[in-house]
Formats: C-alpha cells, structure tokens, sequence
C-alpha cells in the first residue's frame, strides 16, 4: 500500500464549516492526503457576518508542532489566516524547523473578512510580508489582498517573493482572471467561467487543493489548472447554502 502523503494546515478555525481549516481538511481528504491541523484562532461567524477573533495561548502553536514531528513527515504545508504578530513568529519558527526544510510551503494571506473586517494588523502583516511570504513556493492572494501587502514594499517584493498566484486579478461580469508571476515577472493569465452564487470558503479550498498537487509532486502550472478544475466540481456539486453564502461540495470525486 503507498504510504499516505500529509499535510501541515495552519489556519483559523469557522464554527459554519464552510471556509478556514474545516474547509482545508475537507479540501486535502479529496486528494487523500492525511490532514494534520494547527489552530491559529477560532473565530464567531456565520456566512452573513463576521464578529470576533478569539487568540490561541501563547506557544500553542508551536507546542503543538513539536509533538507532531516527532510521529510525522511532512510533505507539503498550507497556511492560511495569522491573525496577530505573535502568532505569525510561532509560524515563522515552525517553518524554520530542519524537518521542514525543502517543504512546499503555500500561503493564502487573508487580511479581511467577507464583510470588510481587518483580520490582521498593520506590525503583522509587515512580519508576514518580510518573514513567511518569501519561504513560500506560492502565495495566492487576491487582487486587493495583493496590492494591500505589495504597497510600501515594492522592491522587496520583487527581489523575494517566488510565485504569486493574483485571484480575481481583472473585473468582468462573466469571468474569473488569474495572473501568475514569478519573482515579479509576468508567466501566465488563468481564467474561469463566474457563477451567480457567492460561495463561502472559495479562497481556502482552492489554495489548499494548489497546496495538495504541489505535494504531489506537480508542477505549479498543472497544480493551479488541476484545482480550477476541482473548483469547478465543488462549485456544481453545492447543496448548501447559508443565509449570504453557499457551501462547497469539496468531496466531489
């Protein structure tokens, strides 16, 4: 029997299930993978607002990752909301573990919710910027995520950060674009068909599926075409909806 891959999650947890690490899990047991998760926060929300952040204890994060090296190796890791500075160095220093060294490490960097609220704070995001993008293989962040976190740190950018996937990356009414750069240089445009739905956990799934293909083993290119595709299914194959936003169907194969 081939050994099952695994993957780190780092993330906020969503009590409606439909996004953060309930929606990673689901996501990564689609592809197989063995989901090991690390709670950066949980937080009281429903699919129509958005209304508290509550903090982990202080070195719980990386309390827990020393236990879980000690019976796993890890193939890939996804991280997605850090919601304060202190949360974002634990990360930092689990990443700097020698056992995660050569690890696939994707980011989806989230500074808002759904309903406009700032999620992480102006010291964080600059820790964020400067510390955990650039030991990325890709980050995904959307439009307005990107120019958020590029803007007072262009030249770093350009000098440091590998692969940007940029989500909603140009405005129409029938399409998604996407844009791809690498260390700032322009490879590739991606586009999907747009649906009439606001799907609640979209960001979360599809970064966390990139993550899954990039753990095995393909290329950033095949991971991000594979993943429009899987978004595809889930988006069809919904059954939920929530009073603002639908659930995705994440186990669609």
């Amino acid at each position: 029997m081939t050994k099952k891959k695994v993957i780190l999650l780092i993330g906020g947890h969503d009590p409606t299930g439909g996004a953060g690490i309930t929606a990673d899990i689901e996501t990564a047991q689609n592809y197989n993978f063995h989901a090991i998760s690390i709670l950066s926060c949980t937080t009281i929300q429903n699919t129509s607002k958005f209304t508290k952040i509550n903090k982990m204890p202080d070195n719980y994060l990386i309390n827990c990752f020393k236990e879980i090296i000690k019976e796993f190796s890890i193939d890939v890791v996804k991280i997605g909301l850090l919601p304060n500075i202190n949360i974002s160095k634990e990360v930092f220093s689990i990443l700097q573990h020698k056992k995660l060294n050569k690890v696939p490490i994707i980011v989806d960097p989230i500074i808002k919710s759904g309903n406009n609220k700032i999620l992480s704070p102006k010291n964080n995001l600059e820790f964020i910027v400067k510390k955990i993008l650039p030991v990325s293989e890709i980050i995904t962040p959307n439009i307005k995520e990107y120019k958020f976190l590029k803007k007072g740190n262009e030249e770093f950018f350009q000098k440091n950060i590998k692969n940007i996937l940029i989500t909603d990356y140009k405005k129409n009414t029938k399409k998604i674009y996407l844009h791809l750069l690498n260390n700032n240089k322009n490879i590739k445009n991606y586009s999907t068909n747009k649906v009439r739905k606001v799907f609640h956990g979209t960001g979360c799934t599809f970064s966390t599926s990139i993550a899954c293909n990039i753990g095995l083993k393909k290329s950033i290119d095949d991971s991000i075409k594979i993943s429009l595709s899987y978004m595809k299914k889930v988006i069809l194959n919904s059954s939920l909806n929530g009073k603002k936003q639908s659930f995705l169907n994440r186990k669609c194969n």
